[in-house]
């Protein structure tokens, strides 16, 4: 009994190798089948990179208008909100006492001019000296000094616009003491507004003057206005490695109040970089791979990479323009195996 169940155990292990080989030999007869993929060509591009903007606008042109003298006023010729022309009057001190100096130094003025001329009449005659002449020349010029300090202080009491604009509130009335620390109003031409916004230091070779932004007021994305760089900070902040860039913004069109809140986006300059699609890209923990195609075969490339943008980044080490790589059907690939492409 034992000595047949050896014998069937021997047939067993004879069949089953048997039937292996056969299988084996089968499958080799078998070529394999080639995986299917799509090529993409690596070619040069600009990697569009942007920073955020965030700010308040301010005029370019703004003021708090303040008395040169203290005095009471006499005369509000303005009101809230109004706009103005430079020079025009905005507010009148009583000017009776400066009114009346500048009289007296006038009078005084013409009356030396009178003597003056005189002596000049007499001194071909030999009636008087040029020393004397030379001395009413000097008095002249004394009191045409003093006449011009008169002037400035009756000017003084005359309150006018510094340039044209559009006042704010004018909360003003007539009788009421004013000093040099009284704010009477305010002045904005905000025909042309700035903002100032941080950009990170590293980026500051990449932003120049003339560079063109967006902004729209916050809350209000579906208003955008442009806006252009029109100087950059020569210093960079060295708490925060940031650089101060101004821009400039026509409010003729945007209708922006000083003081508002903007957000927008400003797109940097950008060099040429060698791309690939993010959906090329295959990992194999911290490494970073590319199947490019040789003849009808892939070659597992690793790769440096660098920038990353909205599904492509920037390919420092490892392929270059022209090559071409699989970007679909990546799953079954390793190195050396065929492909069928189908692109």
């Amino acid at each position: 009994m034992r000595r047949i169940i050896l014998i069937m155990a021997a047939l067993i292990t004879v069949a089953t190798w048997m039937f292996y080989s056969n299988d084996a030999a089968d499958s080799a007869a078998i070529p394999n089948k080639p995986v299917t993929v799509e090529v993409v060509t690596i070619e040069k591009g600009q990697l569009r990179e942007q920073v955020h903007l965030l700010g308040n606008v301010f005029s370019a042109s703004s003021v708090n208008i303040n008395p040169e003298v203290d005095g009471r006023i006499a005369t509000v010729a303005v009101k809230s909100s109004q706009a103005v022309s430079k020079g025009q009057l905005l507010v009148q001190l009583d000017n009776r006492h400066q009114q009346a100096v500048l009289q007296r130094e006038q009078a005084r003025l013409d009356d030396i001019l009178r003597q003056h001329k005189n002596l000049l009449q007499l001194l071909p005659k030999g009636a008087t000296t040029q020393a004397e002449v030379d001395r009413y020349e000097s008095q002249v010029a004394m009191q045409q000094a003093e006449l011009a300090i008169a002037t400035a202080a009756l000017q003084d009491r005359a309150i006018r616009a510094p340039f044209s604009g559009k006042l704010g509130l004018v909360d003003l009335s007539p009788g009421q003491l004013v000093n040099t620390d009284t704010t009477l109003t305010t002045l904005d031409n905000a025909d042309t507004l700035r903002l100032n916004v941080p950009v990170a230091a590293r980026y500051l070779g990449r932003v120049a003057v003339g560079q063109q932004a967006q902004v729209h007021q916050a809350g209000l994305q579906h208003q955008v206005f442009d806006a252009t760089v029109s100087s950059i900070d020569s210093r960079v902040r060295g708490e925060s490695l940031n650089v101060y860039i101004q821009l400039s913004i026509d409010n003729q069109q945007a209708g922006l109040a000083p003081g508002a809140l903007v957000t927008g986006e400003l797109a940097l300059s950008a060099p040429e970089r060698l791309l690939l699609p993010l959906q090329a890209v295959a990992y194999d923990g911290d490494r970073r791979f590319a199947y490019r195609i040789n003849q009808q075969q892939v070659d597992k490339v690793e790769l440096e990479l660098g920038v990353r943008g909205d599904n492509v980044v920037e390919v420092l080490n490892g392929l270059e323009a022209g090559d071409k790589v699989v970007y679909r059907g990546l799953v079954k690939l390793h190195d050396g195996i065929e492909v069928d492409v189908l692109n």
